[in-house]
C-alpha cells in the first residue's frame, strides 16, 4: 500500500508567517497605544469616584446640614457653611479616611476598612471600599493618585472635587484643567488670575505632573463638576 504524501508547511514559510504576524501585532500596539487607553481608562474611573464623592457630600448634607469638614474642630472654632477650605483625600474632612474629630479638617486621616470610617462612610452614604483605593490608601506616597475637593466661600458656594488626568489627551483640553491654590484658598480654570498669578497648563512632558504642587498657577487638575 502506498503512502498518501501530506503536504505541510515549511521552517522557512513558518518563520515567514510569525514575522507578519509580529509586523501586524507591532502596528496595532503603535495604532492603539495600550498605555494611553489604559490611563484613559482610569481617568474615566477615577472621575466617577470624584462624582460619587460630590454626589455623597449633598446627600450628607441633606441629611445632617453640615458637610464632613464642618464636622472637625478648626483651632478651636468648627468651620461653616460659608467657609471655604482645599482637603486631600487623606484629610478628614474630606469625609473617607478616619480622623479624631477634635483634630482639623486638614490631619491626615486613617484610610482602611478595618478601623472607624470616615464620615461619608460611616453614614453609609459611600461604600467602606472607597477606603482602599488608591486615592485613599496610598495618596502619600502617589499624590498624583490623590482627589482633592475644594469648597469656594459662601453658603452657595461650589464644591469641585479634583484629580490629576493621566491621560495625555485628557490633559491637552486646557479648557477643562483647573489650577487649585491651597495656600490662597482659591480655584480657577486655565486663563484665570488667581492670587499666586495666572493659571497656566503645564505641559503634558512637564515631571510636575507626577507630583502635583498646589501653587496656584499649575493647571493640572479635571473637576466634577466640569
Amino acid at each position: 500500500m502506498k503512502r498518501k504524501n501530506t503536504k505541510g508547511f515549511t521552517l522557512v514559510e513558518l518563520l515567514i508567517v510569525i514575522a507578519l504576524i509580529a509586523i501586524l501585532s507591532v502596528a496595532v500596539l503603535a495604532t492603539i497605544n495600550p498605555i494611553e487607553q489604559a490611563n484613559k481608562a482610569r481617568d474615566s474611573s477615577t472621575q466617577n469616584d470624584a462624582a460619587e464623592v460630590l454626589n455623597g457630600y449633598e446627600r450628607y448634607y441633606a441629611n445632617q446640614q453640615f458637610y464632613p469638614w464642618m464636622r472637625y474642630d478648626n483651632a478651636g472654632t468648627a468651620m461653616t457653611v460659608d467657609d471655604v477650605g482645599v482637603f486631600r483625600s487623606d484629610m478628614g474632612g474630606f469625609g473617607i479616611c478616619y480622623a479624631d474629630i477634635a483634630g482639623g479638617p486638614t490631619d491626615d486621616g486613617v484610610c482602611n476598612t478595618t478601623g472607624d470610617m470616615g464620615l461619608l462612610i460611616e453614614s453609609d452614604e459611600l461604600k467602606p471600599s472607597f477606603a482602599n483605593k488608591s486615592a485613599f490608601s496610598e495618596v502619600d506616597a502617589y499624590p498624583q493618585n490623590g482627589l482633592w475637593t475644594f469648597k469656594e466661600a459662601g453658603s452657595g458656594g461650589s464644591i469641585y472635587v479634583c484629580y490629576v488626568p493621566k491621560a495625555k489627551v485628557n490633559r491637552q483640553v486646557t479648557e477643562k484643567l483647573y489650577c487649585l491654590d491651597s495656600t490662597n484658598l482659591e480655584i480657577g480654570k486655565v486663563g484665570t488670575t488667581l492670587t499666586a498669578g495666572l493659571c497656566e497648563a503645564l505641559d503634558v512632558t512637564d515631571a510636575g505632573w507626577s507630583t502635583p504642587a498646589l501653587d496656584g498657577v499649575t493647571g493640572m487638575f479635571r473637576c466634577v463638576p466640569e
